[in-house]
This record gives C-alpha cells, sequence and structure tokens, in this order.
C-alpha cells in the first residue's frame, strides 16, 4: 500500500448566494385604535358674534347649549342653521342670588393620637473593601481528571502515490548439449536450488508493465469554502387593511322625561347645571354610565 498522500489545499471560495425570493405577504394587521374623544362640557363658552368658531364648538345661548355644524357658521344659535342644539331647560328664568349667610364659629382644634412610627429607613450602602491579606500561599490544589477525548478529524483525501518501478528481468542461462543416448527414465526432482543474484538489466525490449499497486488511503478533506451570504430578499408587502369593526346597534325610541335642571346665570353655573342635567338624563336611561 503506497504511503497517504498531503492533505488536499483549502477550497475556493464558495460564490456569493443569489438574493432570496420576496417574503410572503404579510397577514392582515390589527383594527385601528378608537378614535379620541369628542369635545367635553368644560370646553363650551358663552355665544359671542364676533367670535369664529369651528365645526364641533359647543358654545351656550339663553340657557341652552349648542354645537356648530360647520366651521365659520353665521347667524344665532336657535334661529341659523348652522347650529344644532343639544340641551334646553324647560323651567322659567332663575331668580335673584340671595343674601351670602354670616361665616360659621370656628371648630375646636383636633386632638387625635399620635401616628404609628414610620417604617424602618434603607439598608446604608456597603463600605469600602478592606485592605488585600498578605498571608503566604496555600498548597497547589490537585490537578484535575483528564479532559474527554476531542472527535476524529476527517479522513483524508490525498491523491494515490505513484506505482513503483518495475524490477530488472534476470539473464537467460545457455543451453545445454543434447544427448545422443537413449533416453533414461526421468530422475527425481532434487531440491530446489538457492536463487543466484540478480543479473543485470537486460537490453532487450521492454518487458509488460507490472500491476498497478493498492490505492493509497484518502488523504483529508479541505477545509468548507467560505463565500459570503447572499443579501437577504426584500421585506414583503404590507398586508391589507383589517376589516372595520360591525356597527354597534341603533338606539330605540325615547319616551322618558328628564328632571328639569335651573337656568344659569353664568358661565359656572352652566357647567354645574349641565352636569346635573346629564346624571339626570343616565338616570333615566337616556345616556350610558
Amino acid at each position: 500500500m503506497g504511503p497517504t498522500g498531503p492533505t488536499g489545499p483549502a477550497g475556493a471560495a464558495g460564490a456569493t448566494g443569489t438574493a432570496g425570493p420576496t417574503g410572503p405577504t404579510g397577514p392582515t394587521g390589527p383594527t385601528g385604535p378608537v378614535g379620541p374623544a369628542g369635545p367635553g362640557l368644560t370646553e363650551a363658552e358663552d355665544f359671542n358674534p364676533l367670535t369664529t368658531y369651528s365645526e364641533g364648538d359647543l358654545v351656550l345661548y339663553n340657557g341652552a347649549l349648542y354645537r356648530a355644524l360647520i366651521d365659520d357658521p353665521t347667524g344665532t344659535p336657535g334661529t341659523s342653521g348652522d347650529y344644532t342644539i343639544l340641551t334646553a331647560t324647560e323651567t322659567g328664568p332663575t331668580g335673584p342670588t340671595g343674601a351670602t349667610g354670616p361665616t360659621g364659629p370656628t371648630g375646636p382644634t383636633g386632638t387625635g393620637t399620635t401616628g404609628p412610627t414610620g417604617p424602618e429607613g434603607a439598608t446604608g450602602p456597603t463600605g469600602p473593601t478592606g485592605p488585600t491579606g498578605t498571608g503566604a500561599t496555600g498548597p497547589t490544589g490537585p490537578t484535575g481528571p483528564e479532559g474527554s477525548t476531542g472527535p476524529t478529524g476527517p479522513e483524508g483525501t490525498g491523491a494515490t502515490g505513484p506505482t513503483g518501478p518495475t524490477g530488472p528481468e534476470g539473464a537467460t542461462g545457455p543451453t545445454g548439449p543434447e544427448g545422443t543416448g537413449a533416453t533414461g527414465p526421468t530422475g527425481p526432482t532434487g531440491p530446489e536450488g538457492p536463487t543466484g543474484p540478480t543479473g543485470p538489466e537486460g537490453t532487450g525490449a521492454t518487458g509488460p508493465t507490472g500491476p498497478t499497486g493498492p490505492e493509497g488511503p484518502t488523504g483529508p478533506t479541505g477545509p468548507e469554502g467560505t463565500g459570503a451570504t447572499g443579501p437577504t430578499g426584500p421585506e414583503g408587502a404590507t398586508g391589507p387593511t383589517g376589516p372595520t369593526g360591525p356597527t354597534g346597534p341603533a338606539g330605540g325610541g325615547f319616551t322618558a322625561r328628564a328632571a328639569a335642571v335651573p337656568d344659569a346665570t353664568n358661565s359656572t353655573d352652566v357647567v354645574t347645571n349641565f352636569n346635573e342635567l346629564l346624571a339626570n338624563l343616565r338616570e333615566i336611561g337616556l345616556l350610558s354610565t
């Protein structure tokens, strides 16, 4: 068997991979968030014909609350179609405000018991590390156990070694003289004599090629190529917008009447009275709680 061939050279770096295919279309996106709440009552203000209002603005006029239906509405609430009424009272005008009563006497000073002790304070920070000791070095620990044997490397894939040279052909011996007497019986075969030394290489024609020697073991596999990874494919298209949520059920008919509230005499009273009216509407089920 011929000697093992040398390790083959490392393989060439692989070619850069092609760009990956375009990703599939993403899933349908979630339903969008609920829109912001509309303007609150605290944003209502007394109607002023010199003010330019926007659609959705709330104004107070003659004790009623109106909402502007368009930007820059014209006319006066109650008579102009650019406003819609939201609430109206059904009572007469509010009477004059009564006089303020005298201030009551000051109450006694409280004598409550002392409160419980507060919780224990947090632990303070750790102090600095002390200096390193100067004692003698301890004895060396025992040697750890031998690690496990690593995996066997890949089988070599080197080229087959060359065929050895063919040995020289021995010289032909001289022909003996032919006998003339009767042929005697054949004597027993004598023992085989020792092999004579190899004669010099003849000058005749080249003998036939000897048989090919056995193939040497395969040399180790060269390292795998390290070509750059191909670029990532483009991101898939955004999925379609999710379906619109179902429409809420239509409100039923309304026959109950909410309790009336007093007429307002200023902006502060309007907010207070309107909040009271909302509470009355919730009480009879016209508004949700």
